[in-house]
Protein backbone atom coordinates (compact mmCIF):
# COMPACT_ATOMS: atom_id res chain seq x y z
CA UNK A 1 0.00 0.00 0.00
CA UNK A 2 1.49 3.45 -0.85
CA UNK A 3 0.70 6.56 0.74
CA UNK A 4 0.30 9.97 -1.42
CA UNK A 5 2.00 12.73 0.12
CA UNK A 6 1.12 16.19 -1.09
CA UNK A 7 3.70 18.92 -0.99
CA UNK A 8 3.16 22.21 -0.41
CA UNK A 9 3.20 24.23 -3.24
CA UNK A 10 5.18 26.74 -1.05
CA UNK A 11 7.80 26.29 1.62
CA UNK A 12 8.25 27.53 5.34
CA UNK A 13 10.81 29.45 3.69
CA UNK A 14 9.00 31.46 1.22
CA UNK A 15 5.96 31.93 3.64
CA UNK A 16 8.49 33.59 5.94
CA UNK A 17 9.84 36.26 3.31
CA UNK A 18 6.38 36.80 2.28
CA UNK A 19 5.46 37.71 6.18
CA UNK A 20 8.41 39.62 6.16
CA UNK A 21 7.90 41.78 3.28
CA UNK A 22 4.80 42.20 4.73
CA UNK A 23 6.14 43.69 7.99
CA UNK A 24 8.62 45.71 5.90
CA UNK A 25 6.01 47.16 4.16
CA UNK A 26 3.97 48.39 6.74
CA UNK A 27 6.94 49.49 8.58
CA UNK A 28 7.84 51.79 5.37
CA UNK A 29 4.03 53.50 5.71
CA UNK A 30 4.43 54.07 9.35
CA UNK A 31 7.92 55.72 8.39
CA UNK A 32 6.25 57.83 5.71
CA UNK A 33 3.35 58.82 8.04
CA UNK A 34 6.02 60.18 10.73
CA UNK A 35 8.22 62.33 8.54
CA UNK A 36 4.94 63.78 6.63
CA UNK A 37 3.82 64.93 10.56
CA UNK A 38 6.83 65.94 10.87
CA UNK A 39 7.35 67.93 8.01
CA UNK A 40 3.72 69.31 8.89
CA UNK A 41 5.48 70.32 12.31
CA UNK A 42 7.98 72.41 10.41
CA UNK A 43 5.63 74.27 8.60
CA UNK A 44 3.20 74.76 11.57
CA UNK A 45 3.87 78.47 14.06
CA UNK A 46 4.65 76.67 17.69
CA UNK A 47 3.72 79.41 19.78
CA UNK A 48 7.33 79.80 20.82
CA UNK A 49 9.23 81.75 19.12
CA UNK A 50 13.19 80.38 20.50
CA UNK A 51 13.85 78.02 17.53
CA UNK A 52 15.54 75.57 19.82
CA UNK A 53 11.97 75.49 21.80
CA UNK A 54 10.33 73.99 18.59
CA UNK A 55 13.64 72.30 17.66
CA UNK A 56 12.78 70.24 20.96
CA UNK A 57 9.05 69.15 20.25
CA UNK A 58 10.27 68.24 16.59
CA UNK A 59 12.69 65.66 18.11
CA UNK A 60 10.53 64.51 21.16
CA UNK A 61 7.83 64.11 18.22
CA UNK A 62 10.59 61.95 16.13
CA UNK A 63 10.86 59.48 18.81
CA UNK A 64 7.04 59.69 20.96
CA UNK A 65 4.49 59.36 18.02
CA UNK A 66 1.74 60.52 19.99
CA UNK A 67 3.03 63.38 21.57
CA UNK A 68 1.87 66.88 20.73
CA UNK A 69 3.13 70.25 22.07
CA UNK A 70 0.60 70.95 24.07
CA UNK A 71 1.53 67.54 26.35
CA UNK A 72 4.50 70.29 27.62
CA UNK A 73 1.60 71.69 29.93
CA UNK A 74 -0.73 69.12 30.64
CA UNK A 75 -0.89 68.63 34.83
CA UNK A 76 -1.86 64.64 33.97
CA UNK A 77 1.32 62.22 35.37
CA UNK A 78 0.65 59.54 32.92
CA UNK A 79 3.84 57.75 31.79
CA UNK A 80 3.17 58.70 27.85
CA UNK A 81 2.58 62.19 28.94
CA UNK A 82 5.09 62.49 31.58
CA UNK A 83 8.30 60.96 29.30
CA UNK A 84 8.18 62.99 27.03
CA UNK A 85 7.87 66.10 29.31
CA UNK A 86 10.63 64.97 31.64
CA UNK A 87 12.52 64.58 28.51
CA UNK A 88 11.78 68.07 27.06
CA UNK A 89 12.23 69.91 30.33
CA UNK A 90 16.11 68.25 30.27
CA UNK A 91 16.91 68.92 26.70
CA UNK A 92 16.07 72.57 27.02
CA UNK A 93 18.49 72.73 30.34
CA UNK A 94 21.21 70.89 28.73
CA UNK A 95 20.82 72.31 25.49
CA UNK A 96 20.01 76.10 25.93
CA UNK A 97 20.98 79.34 28.02
CA UNK A 98 17.15 79.54 29.24
CA UNK A 99 16.69 79.56 32.80
CA UNK A 100 15.09 77.32 34.91
CA UNK A 101 12.26 79.66 36.24
CA UNK A 102 11.58 79.89 32.18
CA UNK A 103 11.65 76.47 31.35
CA UNK A 104 8.70 76.21 33.86
CA UNK A 105 6.88 78.56 32.36
CA UNK A 106 6.99 77.40 28.92
CA UNK A 107 6.14 73.78 30.97
CA UNK A 108 2.84 75.45 32.43
CA UNK A 109 4.09 77.35 35.24
CA UNK A 110 5.80 74.71 36.83
CA UNK A 111 8.56 75.64 39.63
CA UNK A 112 11.98 75.81 39.02
CA UNK A 113 12.69 72.75 41.57
CA UNK A 114 10.08 70.61 39.19
CA UNK A 115 12.96 71.01 36.36
CA UNK A 116 15.76 70.15 38.54
CA UNK A 117 13.69 66.98 39.94
CA UNK A 118 12.61 65.99 36.08
CA UNK A 119 16.33 66.65 34.88
CA UNK A 120 17.80 64.47 37.58
CA UNK A 121 15.07 61.77 37.10
CA UNK A 122 16.09 61.48 33.12
CA UNK A 123 19.83 61.15 33.68
CA UNK A 124 19.36 58.48 36.40
CA UNK A 125 16.85 56.54 33.77
CA UNK A 126 19.45 57.21 30.94
CA UNK A 127 22.09 55.24 33.35
CA UNK A 128 20.07 52.85 34.68
CA UNK A 129 18.43 51.71 31.54
CA UNK A 130 19.67 51.20 28.30
CA UNK A 131 17.02 51.68 26.05
CA UNK A 132 15.82 54.76 27.53
CA UNK A 133 19.52 55.10 26.96
CA UNK A 134 19.31 55.27 23.64
CA UNK A 135 15.72 57.19 22.77
CA UNK A 136 17.74 59.58 24.68
CA UNK A 137 20.47 59.69 22.38
CA UNK A 138 18.60 59.66 19.27
CA UNK A 139 16.36 62.72 20.71
CA UNK A 140 19.70 64.53 21.36
CA UNK A 141 20.86 64.20 17.75
CA UNK A 142 17.40 65.27 16.29
CA UNK A 143 17.58 68.01 18.33
CA UNK A 144 21.07 69.10 17.27
CA UNK A 145 19.77 68.62 13.82
CA UNK A 146 15.99 70.58 14.07
CA UNK A 147 18.09 73.67 15.46
CA UNK A 148 20.77 73.63 12.43
CA UNK A 149 16.92 73.78 10.47
CA UNK A 150 15.16 75.93 12.10
CA UNK A 151 17.97 78.65 12.15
Amino acid sequence: MRIKIKIPKTNSRTTFRMSEVAQLKETIKHQQIRIQELERMLRMEIAYEHAAIKAAHLAIRSAYADYLPTHISHSTRKREILEPRQIFMWLIRNKTAISLSNIGKICGGRDHSTIIHACRLVDDYAATDRRYAARLETIKNNFELFVNECN
